[in-house]
């Protein structure tokens, strides 16, 4: 497990907890400011994750057309079959 995957489970095991971000450190042994900044990407991570639904055996074509729309209105069409690659395109942003 990296440091990110380590940390962000550190967030999710203090959301569970119902203890004071506080505590959480100190029984733990996380700076809180540290903590602070992995809570922060982990809301960030929940925003990006947010708005997209899964698409679930989609009848595919060789023509199919799939919209992204941003929430800041940019609309991105894609002509293409790979699920995967369309995905990697949403998590750009």
């Amino acid at each position: 497990m990296d440091k990110k995957e380590y940390m962000l489970s550190q967030v999710e095991a203090w959301k569970q907890s119902g203890i004071s971000q506080q505590t959480f450190c100190d029984k733990a042994g996380i700076k809180l400011g540290t903590f602070s900044y992995w809570i922060k990407i982990s809301k960030q991570q929940d925003d990006l994750a947010g708005g997209f639904i899964e698409l679930a055996n989609p009848s595919i074509d060789m023509k199919s057309q799939y919209e992204i729309v941003y929430p800041n209105g940019v609309i991105l069409k894609v002509q293409n079959t790979d699920l995967k690659e369309i995905f990697s395109l949403v998590n750009l942003y």
